[in-house]
């Protein structure tokens, strides 16, 4: 398909089906008149650009799109269109959703559309939403859900490469299945939470931006269910969120990033507190408070997450993947393992090769 975008040309190869999606954009963002001939660098520069400024209106495209803040775009690497969602949850009223992930550049990106909200979820790094001219701090495991007519602008931390996951969300928010979410966002139009590592949603969101996925028997309706299960798992944070999202300690982060680089090494409370010169009762109080669990389950779920990868990418034995996440005893593993997953080592191993 060869189309034209402001003063530049595209041509690739595409779907059909995201053939007509483009068609239908070109069509609502410029008037003919304004349709001159100048190649894009390529795929990725097209996918960036039409990410950063989905549905811009005609009259501002020629101040928004110029090669030199182009060059400093989003790096894009991941991107799926997906209209399959609806015949799971056809009450929902959702349509078109866009799946990606990007490295958000220094210099900045914008997203508008009139009829979607986008969920942006740190995958790493750190950095910037700008809403309504309020700079939002935005570091690893943040989540913010926005409605796209605010003009939502990013903004990666000056030497911080701020990698995210971005759910783009097309149609109305009517869903009975999250109702609390679709009303929050109806009445506040912004939804900030945290999801830390071992929580459902950081798994529902790398299973998402998984190949394996895709490569799935069924993927429209893996999508689907992984889909809807992002979706519940945000309304149940919000009903069982007495306050509003409290700031985050620098101490509990300290503490959580310690933990995931450390958890193949021997980890006690004693040792943290050393560490960190905390008292260990006061540290696994304020922890609790501000992550949802204790130190020690928080390290066993990072432990078994681990795990879990190993012996569905690796050949090695269940006592050698014991070791190698700091549970070194194979017994106590065997039990941790089937007591938070409900089968054994190896009944997951073979449930998923």
């Amino acid at each position: 398909m060869n189309v034209f975008v402001g003063r530049r040309y595209v041509s690739q190869d595409i779907s059909d089906f995201q053939a007509e999606y483009l068609a239908c954009f070109i069509e609502m963002a410029l008037p003919p008149e304004e349709e001159e001939a100048a190649p894009l660098s390529g795929e990725e520069d097209y996918l960036s650009l039409f990410m950063a400024h989905s549905q811009e209106p005609a009259s501002e495209y020629r101040n928004v799109i110029n090669s030199e803040e182009f060059s400093g775009g989003p790096m894009m690497k991941y991107s799926k269109f997906l209209s399959c969602y609806s015949r799971l949850d056809p009450e929902s009223g959702i349509g078109l959703i866009r799946l990606s992930s990007a490295v958000v550049p220094s210099s900045g990106m914008t997203v508008y559309s009139n009829d979607a909200t986008l969920i942006c979820y740190s995958l790493l790094g750190e950095g910037e939403l700008i809403v309504d001219g309020r700079g939002i701090p935005c570091r690893k495991y943040d989540f913010v859900w926005a409605n796209c007519r605010k003009r939502l602008q990013f903004r990666a931390s000056p030497g911080k490469p701020w990698e995210c996951a971005f759910v783009r969300i097309h149609g109305r928010l009517d869903s009975p299945l999250f109702a609390d979410a679709c009303r929050r966002m109806k009445e506040e139009g912004l939804v900030m939470l945290t999801f830390g590592a071992g929580t459902r949603f950081r798994s529902l969101v790398w299973q998402l931006l998984s190949p394996r996925t895709e490569a799935s028997p069924e993927p429209d309706n893996t999508f689907s269910h992984l889909l809807l299960g992002l979706f519940v798992e945000i309304n149940l944070a919000i009903v069982t969120s007495s306050a509003k999202q409290a700031i985050v300690p620098d101490i509990i982060l300290a503490i959580q990033s310690y933990l995931e680089q450390n958890y193949s090494q021997d980890i006690s409370l004693d040792g943290l507190s050393r560490i960190f010169s905390i008292s260990k009762f006061h540290m696994s109080r304020e922890f609790k408070r501000y992550v949802g669990k204790s130190p020690n389950d928080y390290l066993i779920d990072i432990r078994l997450n681990r795990a879990k990868t190993l012996l569905v990418d690796s050949r090695r034995t269940i006592a050698e993947i014991g070791q190698l996440v700091g549970i070194p005893n194979t017994n106590h593993f065997l039990y941790l393992f089937k007591s938070r997953e409900g089968i054994t080592p190896s009944a997951f191993r073979k449930q998923r090769i």
